[in-house]
């Protein structure tokens, strides 16, 4: 039975494990992003080949040993494809997912050279030993394939990505050039130290191999910068820092309605923190998250709150859907300033009922309900009496009272349904909903019985004319009016007659 024996020359390795593990483990959250989901590929490739050096130095057994040492090209052959993807999708200004038809081709050689390292024994094409001897490292001869597979094509894709970043360098500003000057040393320092290790200079004591220690360190920057502020480039770096200072709260969703990421205002919003929000359906979140429309404002009410929401469909290079950013923005404020608005368009503001903008509004649409279902309406007209004899006597400060305590008397003598209008001066007016002529008694009865009660509060000069016409058998529109206010004065002459 194989045992393993930790000894001071693994604790080097142990601890650059431990933090490739926490490396990995800071940006699991943002794994919806494509530069994430690289750098993620990169770590995993360090981590196994940090587990295989470790294993295979502290086995017991020289079989294990040689099959641990096997193992690390796993990630030996795999890191320098995902360090390029993560290299050309930190180079594109909105890092979008490498597409399968570039990332295939990439790894055709090193799934090749996998296969064969790990049944070299039945073929011999990638190292040769003496049979029936549990081979070391340093007693394998090598084969030009072993060189061209296993050497030549991850170094040509290290020095492809590298190259990438040096004509960024050198053109770029002077903060881009310090960020891919940290891209660069990613790559760069690891093969440094690793070619000195085959030269056969110490560089880690107890033969580990620096290549993956150094490489967790130098990546070490470039996790902190994924974990602050998501990506390295200076333009979504700003990006996100002016999103973080809206005012406005922005979610970011896949195509499946989950968020991605969410501003400072969004988690207020929202009442919960980030990590909770994240991966969570926003419908969950919100449960009364509108359907919306791209191109359109879409009016959003969560309790006595008012937001406008605008979508944006985030599409990719080749117009494929990727997911969606909603700007929500509290117009709380400017829709309670139009509700008054339109409110005091239509409202007479002495006695609180509606004026004549509104009668002539509602009048028109409620004509044509009534003829749409065949019902009835009637038009009622009210024409106060005594109104100047108060201005004249007690002051116009009297007059309004009398026609506010006529007015604000008014609705509650008819049914919820029927609206009380002022149209101006004393001309007041009613819209009945399914009435008839045979009521006409009852509307009379009812405006002298407000007027008594009136007259009792200490305006006893007033008077009120009444008149009413029906639809749909005595007119419609002016028509109507004409003939209620026909009838109103015909009241008023009686009166005055009488």
């Amino acid at each position: 039975m194989t045992t393993y024996i930790l000894t001071s020359a693994t604790l080097l390795p142990l601890l650059a494990l431990s933090g490739t593990l926490l490396m990995a483990g800071s940006i699991l959250h943002r794994l919806g992003q494509p530069l994430q989901r690289a750098f993620l590929a990169v770590l995993l490739g360090i981590c196994v080949w940090l587990i295989g050096d470790v294993l295979s130095l502290t086995a017991s057994d020289a079989q294990d040993r040689w099959r641990w040492g096997l193992v690390q090209f796993l990630g030996i052959l795999t890191i320098p494809v995902a360090w390029l993807a993560l290299v050309l999708r930190y180079l594109q200004p909105l890092p979008e997912p490498l597409p399968l038809s570039r990332l295939l081709p990439l790894l055709v050689v090193p799934c090749l050279a996998l296969v064969l390292l790990w049944t070299n024994e039945q073929h011999s094409l990638i190292w040769r030993f003496p049979p029936g001897t549990v081979p070391t490292w340093g007693q394998v001869e090598r084969t030009p394939l072993y060189w061209l597979l296993i050497v030549a094509y991850p170094n040509a894709l290290l020095v492809w990505g590298a190259w990438r970043l040096l004509s960024t360098w050198r053109s770029g500003q002077r903060s881009d050039r310090a960020q891919s000057l940290v891209m660069l040393l990613t790559v760069l320092v690891p093969n440094a130290v690793n070619t000195a290790f085959l030269l056969g200079i110490p560089v880690l004591p107890g033969g580990v191999a620096p290549a993956p220690v150094f490489f967790a360190l130098c990546l070490l920057p470039v996790a902190w910068s994924m974990r602050r502020y998501g990506l390295l480039r200076v333009a979504p770096l700003a990006h996100r820092q002016v999103v973080e200072q809206l005012t406005d709260a922005v979610f970011v969703l896949d195509a499946h309605n989950r968020i991605l990421d969410i501003n400072e205002r969004a988690l207020r919003l929202a009442g919960r923190p980030a990590p909770e929000l994240r991966g969570a359906q926003i419908g969950d979140v919100f449960q009364s998250w509108p359907q919306m429309a791209e191109g359109r404002i879409t009016e959003w009410r969560p309790g006595r709150e008012v937001w406008e929401l605008r979508l944006s469909t985030v599409r990719n290079a080749w117009g494929n859907t990727l997911g969606q950013a909603v700007v929500a923005r509290d117009v709380t404020t400017r829709a309670q300033e139009h509700a008054l608005a339109q409110r005091l368009a239509h409202e007479d503001t002495l006695t609180g009922l509606a004026n004549r903008r509104a009668f002539e509004t509602d009048l028109v649409r409620e004509t044509a309900r009534a003829q749409r279902h065949g019902l009835t309406l009637a038009v009622v007209m009210i024409d106060l009496d005594g109104l100047k004899a108060v201005n004249d006597r007690q002051g116009h400060a009297h007059g309004d009272a009398l026609l506010s305590a006529f007015g604000r008397a008014l609705p509650g003598a008819f049914r919820p349904e029927d609206r009380a209008y002022r149209l101006g001066g004393d001309e007041f007016a009613l819209l009945l909903a399914h009435s008839a002529a045979e009521g006409e008694p009852a509307v009379h009865e009812r405006v002298a019985s407000i007027v008594r009660d009136v007259q009792a509060r200490g305006f006893p000069e007033l008077g009120a004319s009444v008149g009413a016409a029906y639809f749909p058998h005595e007119g419609v529109g002016e028509a109507l009016l004409g003939l209620a206010d026909e009838r109103m004065y015909a009241q008023k002459a009686r009166r005055r007659a009488g």
